[in-house]
């Protein structure tokens, strides 16, 4: 094991970059990369830049001893992908700020960047620089990710109309349980109980974890539901529905209406029961770290997306419509009762 004290800040940036691969002169549109107090890319006319940053930190995001460094570094990446598929972007260029501890080994730096070279040559994306610094006690990833969206595509959270229905991706609720799972301890059986049979293939507490350390962004859905012209407002699911839902109301000034029948719930979710007082409706709604796309469609559109969508893996569900801001955002529940959303999903700043 070799010690970061022992090659210092630059010598771990020479390793790091050596271990990307990139070199300026191999990309054309990059005029100044990894090396540099600035990067500088040259953009395509008719395209708008579209730039997001998320931080990971240790203790509020992630444990060590529950995730490899490879995966996530692959996580670190892939929530910002997210945020870029939410606008029906295409992802370019990244930066990556590190906050190290001396209490990682140089090695443990090695496999996380692998991870991170292994997401971004997977979704095309270019790492052009970023930084490293000490952090006292814990491990900091802060990631910059660029990315381009021709105008007349750009979808904003602010587009929702009366009338309109809203949809999400993929099924929910699934990264908040697996993050639970792993804090309460996989073996614990007080705090956990599989109703079902697990596959040969995966055990079904494999499947839940592993939709909280490496989500997928619909990075694909995303552009399809941006370039078909087909999402009126989107946002992706990272801080639980009830949180983005409300961040679509309110940028749009507009109420919502959820069916919680209609909420889409994994197999799995439905068959893993916790002594908790809780129900699948309660990570779905309020767990976040998704990753799914949330987003609105006119009426008028509704055939059209399902026709597009034939050929699509991911599934979409119908959940809701938008309605009056005066109306509020509330839940149907099985018995039709009317239920106000008051609370919300995770809030860093919130007990």
């Amino acid at each position: 094991m070799v010690d970061i004290s022992q090659i210092g800040e630059f010598g771990l940036i020479k390793r790091i970059r050596r271990g990307l691969g990139y070199k300026n002169k191999e990309v054309k549109e990059v005029v100044v990369g990894i090396g540099d107090d600035c990067a500088a890319i040259k953009l395509t006319k008719g395209l708008l830049l579209i730039a997001t940053t998320d931080s990971l930190v240790e203790g509020v995001h992630f444990k060590l001893n529950t995730i490899s460094p490879s995966l996530l570094g692959k996580k670190s990446v892939a929530t910002n992908i997210s945020d870029i598929a939410a606008m029906g972007g295409i992802p370019r260029y990244l930066l990556i700020t590190i906050g190290i501890p001396p209490s990682l080994s140089v090695e443990y730096i090695d496999s996380l960047y692998k991870g991170i070279k292994e997401a971004t040559e997977s979704y095309n994306v270019i790492v052009i620089g970023g930084d490293t610094f000490r952090s006292d006690d814990r491990l900091i990833i802060s990631i910059t990710l660029i990315g381009e969206i021709e105008e007349e595509f750009l979808v904003r959270r602010g587009g929702a109309k009366v009338g309109d229905k809203i949809f999400v991706t993929g099924s929910l609720g699934d990264s908040a349980l697996g993050l639970e799972i792993l804090e309460s301890g996989i073996n614990d059986s007080r705090s956990v109980k599989v109703t079902q049979q697990s596959s040969p293939q995966s055990s079904p507490i494999d499947e839940i974890i592993s939709r909280h350390i490496l989500p997928t962004p619909r990075l694909e859905e995303g552009r399809v539901l941006a370039t078909k012209g087909l999402a009126s407002a989107m946002i992706d699911i990272s801080d639980g529905l009830a949180s983005d839902l409300r961040r679509i109301c309110e940028e749009s000034v507009v109420g919502a209406r959820i069916y919680l029948k209609e909420l889409p719930i994994s197999d799995t979710l439905n068959n893993i029961v916790f002594t908790q007082d809780k129900s699948p409706y309660d990570y779905a709604l309020y767990g976040g770290e998704d990753y799914e796309l949330l987003f609105t469609v006119r009426g008028d559109k509704v055939k059209d997306i399902l026709r597009y969508w034939e050929g699509m893996k991911t599934p979409i569900k119908e959940i809701g419509e938008i309605i009056e801001e005066d109306e509020g955002i509330v839940l149907i529940d099985e018995a039709y009762n009317i239920i106000p959303l008051i609370r919300d999903g995770y809030d860093h700043f919130l007990k």
